[in-house]
């Protein structure tokens, strides 16, 4: 047999069901037809919008926020007047702007786009999807993966600046220290809360902040 006349056979139906086109970037409407099943009534019946940016929100004033005035009087425990930030240090404010600096760059090169602009949204990379739509399935899960890795890789990176570990071998007072930088960080995402990155930065530093105040509970602080 001529190996070139192995060919697979052809669909006797040409067009597919119209909730097959999901994942496909402008369909032609003649390669699809309206599905009557189930699965067809599903799919027409959602309707996802194409990713937009997020409105800037009000200023938060600072100590106002609901999670501040409930965690307060347990850092305050610890921290004393710290608790009541005023300043933040030079070296935060560098940590900041490398984490931004390096979740733009996370953005940028995870798109599934070539064009010029597209970058993923904050949101995307912290629930670790992609909303663009991609006609390849196994290329979107491995740039999906992709993101996740590097994104995984800055936030232990940032956890281990504010401190490097939560094990037992750290003492209480290093649990202090980390601990009132880890809060500071918290206040600093709040005040700049409209700018690029400083959300994810804040639910890192606060993650900081359970993390400090369990391990300190724990060793009876």
């Amino acid at each position: 047999m001529n190996l070139h006349d192995n060919k697979l056979p052809r669909t006797l139906i040409r067009c597919k069901p119209d909730w097959h086109a999901a994942e496909v970037v402008s369909p032609r409407q003649t390669d699809y037809y309206e599905s009557s099943r189930a699965l067809g009534l599903l799919y027409r019946s959602i309707t996802l919008d194409d990713p937009q940016h997020i409105p800037p929100v009000p200023p938060i004033e600072p100590l106002s926020d609901p999670i501040t005035l409930t965690l307060l009087e347990s850092v305050q425990r610890h921290l004393g007047d710290s608790a009541f930030v005023n300043n933040h240090s030079s070296e935060l404010r560098k940590l900041f702007r490398r984490y931004a600096d390096e979740l733009q760059y996370i953005c940028a090169t995870h798109t599934l786009s070539d064009a010029p602009g597209v970058r993923l949204l904050e949101a995307e990379v912290v629930i670790g999807t992609i909303l663009a739509k991609c006609s390849q399935k196994r290329w979107r899960k491995d740039r999906i993966y992709r993101m996740r890795l590097h994104a995984s890789a800055l936030v232990k990176d940032v956890q281990r600046n504010l401190i490097e570990s939560v094990e037992t071998t750290v003492s209480v007072s290093e649990l202090i220290v980390g601990l009132q930088l880890a809060w500071s960080a918290w206040d600093l995402s709040l005040r700049r809360r409209n700018e690029f990155a400083a959300n994810s930065f804040g639910l890192i530093a606060l993650g900081r902040v359970f993390d400090c105040l369990d391990a300190i509970e724990l060793r009876g602080g």
